[in-house]
């Protein structure tokens, strides 16, 4: 659900940045002549930029693209997979989240229509008065509404990625974050390890589709008499609904609004795209913003890799997401004379002993599969090596949903009997 974000000041290292392997040979710098610092540093990094500037270090992109290498950001991205794909930044540039402000963040579905796309696109009018433009970038056309706080922007991300669905995209960027106050709280890059945001963002997305007033396009003219006509002409035009001064204008728009509507009711014909769209949107968000999609819990609970960032705890009123998990390591190593034949981490293929690649492509290869079975295979690990040095208590339990526990528990006094026996 969350892609973009925007930080003017990650709590981070600048030097550590600068110095950071992930980084290294993405780095395009201007130095001092005099003293060799760094004035100046821009990175971009698998749908990110890490910017380095007057000491700071900037942060902005698509933290959705950069789960998928940089290439797309087309598919579901759920609550699970921010807070992994966070986590994960955490750890690789040594980032401290809890004090990490966000300065603008995006948040959006991306939702199979069972029509083309222009049909939403192409009767967009207005939201509470601003109208949406039309704007083309790269050869992409999309349309947005800007207001003083955020920006409600839709497009076909199946035409832009050339799917074969007709994918919408619909989202809103959020450039003043005092909009989402009183909403759900959002001020820190800590605050999308919390699944309990992911939902209200959801119902937000739905109550802003729905406050959107939509034209209809295929309405045969011919068919109203001269009121209805005078109605649908006025009500289709984005100017007529330009903010007024005084009540008096202001209940005139709305009465002219509900006349609108009502001759649309009266002569639509076919399916209601607007009603579809928005129970597509509430779907689909619910859907993002679970822990599991069905009913089998397990495998979710195995490979949750943000467990110890789940709690609800505060730390010195900052809302920082405390770990809840304590974990004992045991490594029983072994060692053989036997030279190996040193493989491609990419396809697997024999290769040099002083190469780890044999080209690019192979090391993407190797990063996209990381990004998907790495948190998996850590958070088993560490789940049966607690077990097996019978540290059962792994879990804050008082922060899982019950069925949670009761899979945990079952789990975990299964494993121990074993054990035992």
């Amino acid at each position: 659900m969350i892609d973009g974000i925007k930080i003017y000041d990650l709590k981070t290292d600048p030097d550590q940045v600068l110095q950071n392997p992930y980084l290294a040979e993405y780095w395009n710098t201007t130095v001092h002549n005099s003293d060799a610092v760094v004035k100046y540093g821009l990175a971009e990094y698998f749908g990110l930029k890490f910017q380095l500037k007057h000491g700071k270090v900037r942060l902005q992109g698509s933290v959705h693209k950069y789960r998928n290498a940089g290439r797309h950001n087309y598919d579901d991205f759920r609550a699970v997979d921010v807070a992994k794909v966070v986590r994960e930044l955490s750890e690789r540039f040594e980032i401290d989240t809890a004090t990490t402000s966000l300065n603008n963040v995006e948040f959006g579905v991306n939702v199979i229509l069972p029509f083309g796309v222009n049909v939403v696109l192409d009767n967009l009018i207005v939201y509470k008065g601003q109208p949406f433009e039309r704007f083309v970038d790269k050869g992409m056309s999309y349309y947005q509404c800007k207001l003083s706080k955020f920006i409600i922007k839709c497009y076909d991300k199946g035409k832009q990625y050339n799917l074969p669905d007709n994918v919408l995209r619909f989202e809103i960027k959020v450039i003043a974050m005092q909009y989402l106050e009183n909403k759900i709280t959002l001020r820190y890059l800590s605050d999308l390890l919390n699944m309990n945001i992911y939902e209200p963002l959801g119902n937000i997305l739905t109550e802003v589709f729905e406050g959107i007033l939509f034209g209809d396009n295929t309405l045969n003219e011919k068919a109203l008499n001269t009121k209805e006509l005078e109605i649908f002409l006025r009500g289709s035009n984005p100017k007529t609904w330009t903010p007024q001064k005084g009540e008096a204008e202001r209940k005139r728009l709305y009465r002219l609004e509900n006349s609108f509507k009502e001759v649309l009711e009266r002569h639509h014909t076919g399916v209601n795209f607007r009603s579809v769209v928005s129970d597509l949107i509430r779907v689909k968000s619910l859907e993002l913003s679970q822990i599991s999609q069905n009913t089998n819990y397990k495998d979710d609970v195995l490979s949750m890799f943000l467990f110890p960032y789940l709690s609800d705890e505060k730390d010195n009123g900052k809302r920082r997401f405390v770990p809840n998990i304590i974990l004992a390591y045991r490594s029983d190593t072994g060692h053989s004379d036997k030279p190996k034949i040193k493989k491609c981490s990419g396809c697997g293929k024999p290769i040099d002993q002083d190469k780890t690649y044999h080209n690019e492509d192979c090391r993407i290869r190797k990063l996209e599969r990381n990004a998907k079975s790495n948190p998996q295979h850590n958070f088993r690990t560490k789940y049966y090596k607690s077990v097996n040095t019978k540290q059962v208590n792994l879990f804050g339990i008082s922060i899982l949903k019950e069925q949670h526990q009761e899979l945990i528990n079952r789990k975990l006094k299964k494993n121990y009997s074993n054990k035992k026996s």
